[in-house]
């Protein structure tokens, strides 16, 4: 729950605000966060006296996601993707009613100000997470429109009814769009990754609105699909 938090603050958090997070008081906060930064987990800020997550969490991480199967699957595809379209390339996967980005390629000749690979975005804003709900089964569809769909930017969807009707869509082209719903001037495209029958991950292209106008989404659209599914036949070992 420290993680958690700390996670969710990338400006750090005081004691007193992680013992209203967790909800106990102060002294055991204190003794919660000594044992959790004497691992290198956390860190605490020797001017703000603000505690952080720790650079020790940076390579737990990275070990984590390369035993991800998807991830090895999946790279060859992206760099394809990445390529064919002069896109950057993603990989998420759910978790929760948030998309986690596991493995990105960015084109040569584009400038990445910021790399997304560990950042967490709503399933409902974001066009990977449309894709894991729609081609998830009908219980994890009821669970997230009955949670919190925060409106992220002006465009975010945030309606129940709308969200069944993009998910009906995203089902019968196989893809899902989102254009400004995570952030302004930025689209995404993105395809399942599926195994056994179930969605375990989404591939997906992301750029600027100037160069992903929306009479090319249908174009990308395949594009996205096609390395999507060739990731799909490299997990079935096909």
């Amino acid at each position: 729950m420290v993680l958690d938090l700390l996670g969710e603050s990338p400006d750090g958090l005081t004691v007193a605000e992680i013992a209203r997070g967790l909800a106990v008081h102060p002294s055991t906060a204190s003794r919660l966060l000594g044992t959790v930064a004497a691992g290198g987990l956390i860190e605490r800020d020797t001017i703000t006296q603000r505690f952080r997550i720790g650079a020790r969490v940076v390579g737990l991480a990275a070990a984590a996601v390369d035993r991800l199967p998807v991830v090895s699957q999946a790279r060859p595809q992206l760099e394809h993707l990445s390529v064919v379209t002069s896109e950057t390339a993603n990989l998420a996967i759910r978790d929760g009613f948030h998309v986690v980005y596991v493995d990105q390629v960015t084109p040569a000749q584009t400038v990445v100000m910021a790399s997304w690979v560990g950042r967490r975005s709503p399933v409902h804003a974001s066009s990977s997470g449309k894709v894991l709900v729609a081609f998830g089964d009908r219980a994890l569809q009821e669970a997230v429109l009955g949670s919190a769909l925060d409106p992220i930017t002006a465009r975010t969807i945030v309606s129940p009814a709308e969200l069944r009707r993009v998910w009906a869509q995203t089902r019968r082209q196989g893809y899902a769009a989102s254009s400004g719903e995570l952030e302004d001037g930025l689209v995404t495209i993105a395809a399942p990754v599926m195994a056994d029958g179930r969605a375990v991950a989404a591939i997906s292209v992301s750029g600027p609105v100037f160069r992903l106008p929306r009479r090319d989404i249908p174009r990308l659209g395949h594009d996205v699909i096609d390395a999507a599914r060739a990731a799909s036949l490299r997990m079935a070992g096909r």
